[in-house]
């Protein structure tokens, strides 16, 4: 779990970086300042989120070794509770294959399914609050089914082709609004899984070799596109 506090610290401090750096120097141009004027803070009762991301294996290096992300889909939906602070739940679609660059003559891929509940904050950032800074925590079940894993010793199948499990998943957002409501931008999440990853479990050993030390917590990072909208303003 280290990676995730070294995760979180740098969601915090990227925050402090990115609100320094939207400061601008005062100016005494009246028309200008007027054009340029902030945008007030108008909070939305309810609020779903959608993102497309890749993800790329961390931490377990046999996981590294064997496998490269596809694609990641998720949506959900947040319900604020005051002034930026919201709870909601998601809902994570995911793609790991194994290619040729990773085992040769090999094809299988690895399916997972991420159910959460989440807290978190969306902040203002800016003089003309013109882009939301959000991080957010989520905790929730874990689905993983395993197609194409074959054997060449019949005596020696693959333990499992499924599993369940918990995991934990920092993330960071930050959108550039379009209108007060509707923004779009980059994403950055860390999943961490509460089961390892173990490539003698699914005889992968037969086509490659590995550490038998892999006493590491599967765990992925995924970096794309977010998309933000929200309705029923709250009142001020």
């Amino acid at each position: 779990m280290n990676t995730v506090r070294i995760y979180l610290f740098i969601i915090f401090l990227s925050f402090n970086l990115f609100v320094s750096a939207q400061e601008e120097p005062f100016t005494l141009n009246t028309k200008a300042s007027e054009e340029s004027s902030p945008s007030k803070k108008q909070y939305y009762l309810l609020s779903p989120r959608f993102s497309v991301t890749v993800p790329h294996p961390m931490g377990n290096k046999s996981f590294k070794k064997s496998f490269v992300g596809i694609y990641e889909a998720s949506g959900g939906i947040n319900l604020m509770l005051y002034k930026g602070f919201f709870t909601g739940v998601s809902f994570k679609k995911g793609l790991f294959k194994i290619t040729e660059n990773k085992i040769g003559d090999y094809n299988a891929s690895m399916d997972y399914n991420n159910l959460a509940i989440k807290v978190g904050s969306d902040f203002y950032v800016g003089e003309k609050n013109k882009a939301i800074y959000s991080m957010s925590l989520s905790v929730g079940k874990n689905w993983t089914k395993y197609s194409g894993i074959k054997t060449k010793d019949p005596k020696n199948p693959p333990k499992y082709s499924s599993f369940s499990t918990y995991f934990i998943e920092p993330e960071m957002n930050l959108f550039f609004l379009i209108e007060s409501n509707f923004g779009i931008g980059a994403t950055l999440s860390y999943t961490v899984f509460d089961a390892h990853f173990d490539p003698y479990d699914l005889v992968l050993n037969e086509y490659a070799k590995f550490d038998r030390n892999n006493a590491v917590s599967s765990q992925f990072i995924s970096f794309g596109f977010g998309f933000y909208y929200s309705f029923v303003p709250k009142k001020k």
